[in-house]
Parts: structure tokens; sequence; C-alpha cells
């Protein structure tokens, strides 16, 4: 944030020297009397506003906790899949350290919506498949999947994922979910604290006096999809910051009603293909269907090659993996690259990390977590 606000005053700075013989604050309210003056003025401080824009925008985009891009989503796969005949997986703690033998397999995952103002996806709804980003990315995903493993109920760990990404600070937090985060992601906790709406409104109002800027929440609407992510936040806090709220009625007070003429739930038509297969590892193809969209069982179809490695540590820096959580040492603890062989552990490594996103459909994002000590 920091390096972002130095860059607009530097940017600034060229700018008042080239156009304006006044001070900063000055300069909106004492207008030239040449003409000329005045147009190079003007023309001043409306490059000056599309640097600051460029440059919210920027610090909107780096400093999200979720940073949602379907840009991002793995390319179809260049090899044709069509004889694709899974084995039956069995997930759970006890079995990781099976070996992964070469082949096809379906697991199933859970959902995690991300996305509280638009539509629920429904069976057979295409999605292509990516990775999680944003500054809360690692955060979010090592909740969803320790909270799983430990049985927590899934609306528990998604109403606290949507307060990561409203940026709702730690302390504004039900006391029972800041415990929650002690318990299960205490390396993120500090993180947590920051405010991150406060933070891009006060990156902002630096430079507010350079020029005549309007308000905040008009400058957002500047923005397209990067501001909406923000005002969506600030329209959302009023909710996500309730201590009292339960988890249960947390969606119907953030979902809001479709705009568009659409039903809530977008299910697959008869003319919409299957999604499409992705190549998310070297060697590792991996498709997602949808059964039930948010919170339900929905699939996610492998395909394992001979030619697939286990991933290294340099691996999981380069791709953004995000290591796999032990149960206890002798069960979940990392493999050291250089071991013979792969195990379901390194299935973990695979998945742990993926997002879905409707393919050309205003639904939701899933975050995917696998099936695993649910209880109750």
């Amino acid at each position: 944030m920091k390096r972002i606000s130095r860059a607009v005053l530097f940017s600034a700075a060229i700018l008042l020297a080239a156009f304006w013989t006044t001070t900063p604050t000055d300069a909106g309210k004492k207008q030239p009397a040449d003409p000329l003056s005045r147009t190079l003025q003007e023309a001043g401080l409306k490059q000056l506003e599309d640097e600051v824009v460029r440059r919210l925008g920027e610090a909107i985009e780096v400093g999200a906790p979720l940073r949602l891009d379907q840009r991002t989503a793995y390319p179809p796969a260049t090899i044709s899949i069509d004889d694709f005949q899974p084995k039956a997986l069995e997930l759970s703690p006890e079995a990781v350290k099976r070996p992964l033998e070469p082949g096809d397999y379906s697991i199933p995952v859970i959902g995690f919506c991300t996305k509280w103002s638009l539509h629920y996806p429904g069976r057979g709804l295409p999605y292509k498949l990516a990775r999680l980003q944003g500054r809360q990315a690692e955060a979010i995903g090592a909740l969803l999947w320790r909270g799983m493993l430990q049985g927590l109920p899934p609306k528990v760990t998604r109403t606290m994922s949507w307060r990561i990404q409203g940026g709702v600070p730690l302390k504004q937090w039900p006391r029972q979910e800041q415990d929650l985060v002690q318990q299960l992601i205490p390396e993120y906790e500090s993180s947590l604290e920051g405010d991150f709406v406060q933070q891009t409104r006060d990156l902002y109002e630096k430079a507010r006096p350079l020029g005549k800027f309007p308000p905040f929440e008009t400058m957002l609407t500047r923005l397209g999809p990067i501001g909406e992510t923000v005002l969506d936040a600030q329209r959302a806090r009023r909710v996500l910051a309730n201590k009292t709220l339960a988890a249960e009625r947390m969606p119907d007070l953030l979902y809001g009603r479709p705009r568009d003429g659409l039903p809530r739930i977008l299910n697959g038509g008869p003319n919409d293909p299957p999604s499409a297969w992705s190549e998310i590892a070297p060697g590792v193809f991996a498709r997602l269907t949808i059964i039930r969209g948010d919170l339900g069982e929905n699939v996610l179809d492998l395909r394992i090659t001979p030619q697939a490695r286990k991933p290294s540590a340099a691996d999981h820096s380069r791709s953004g993996f995000i290591l796999p959580v032990a149960l206890t040492d002798a069960e979940l603890a990392y493999e050291e690259p250089g071991e013979i062989g792969q195990t379901l552990q390194t299935l973990f490594v695979y998945i742990h990390g993926l997002i879905g996103y409707p393919n050309e459909r205003p639904a939701q994002a899933l975050i995917l977590i696998p099936y695993i000590g649910i209880r109750g």
C-alpha cells in the first residue's frame, strides 16, 4: 500500500510541476485567467485522476482478501479424455499413506460459495477450474480444509470465510469464531486484524487533496468489477460484522434478489456441454461436475497419468499450492520431495486450493474441498 501511495504522489508531483503554479489545495479552487493555462490545468487534472484511478484499482486487486478472476482458469486440456473409467477412492485419514496409482478417480467435493449476490449453481452447470488467489487465499483455503477435517459444520466455516472475504477485522467477529481461528489457522490470525476496506479508503483519501476527486464510493464505480468488489464488501459488512447473527440466517440477508430475470438456482440446460477437462498439474487432469452446488456434494473427476510427478517444495512455491494440514504427525505429515512413490496424500496437494468458476453463466464461484472427516 505504501509503495502504491508513493507512486501516486510521484505522478502527481510531475503533473503539478507541469501544469500548476498554485498549491495542490488551491488548484481546485482557483482557475487561471489565461485560457491556454486553464486548458493545460484541466488536462493535468484529468491525467492525474486517471492515474489515481489506475493506482487505486491496482491497490484493490493486490490487496483484496480473495481475488475472483475467471481469466486465471486453467485452459481446456489439449488431449481428449473420452474413455474415463473412475475407480472408487476412499478419502480418510487412515488411507493417506496408501499408494496412488496412475488411473481415473472420482471424489466427492463440497462447494463453498464465494459471492453473496449471484445465483446458486445447480446440477449440470458447466464449470472451469483455477487456483485460489488473493491476499488471504491461503488463510481461506486452510480454514475450509481444516474445518472439514475437524468435522465442523460447513455453514460455520463458510460464514467465517465470508468475513475474511469482506475484510471484517477479526476483533469484530463473534468470540466463538475468533476462538476457531486460533484453533484452526493460528498462523494467519495476525493477518486477519487488518481492515481491507478502510485501508483502501485511506489510500484514496491521501490522493484526494491533489485534485478535485469525487467521494470514495463514486470513484469506485469507475473501476468496474474491481471497484464492485469493495462496494459489495461495504454493503455486506453490516451483516458480516453482526456478532449475534446465526450462520444459518446469513445467506438470507446477504443474497439479494436476482435482478436479471433468471431463477435463483441456475441448472445446466440440454444444450450446455459438460465441464471441460484441464491439466491442473503436470500429468494430472481434472474436471468438476456440479450436483448440488453450494454446501452440497459435487464430483471432481481426476485422471492421473504415469507422467504425473509428486509436487516438490518448489512446485508449491511456483504454483500456489497450499500444503495439506496434518491431522497427526504420523497421518498427514507432508512428505519431503524425493521419497519414492506417490500416495493419496499427493492427491490432496493436487486438489487443495482449487476454485471453480461458472462457464459464462452468472453463478457463484465455488471453493472445492473434498469430503473428509465430516461427522454428524
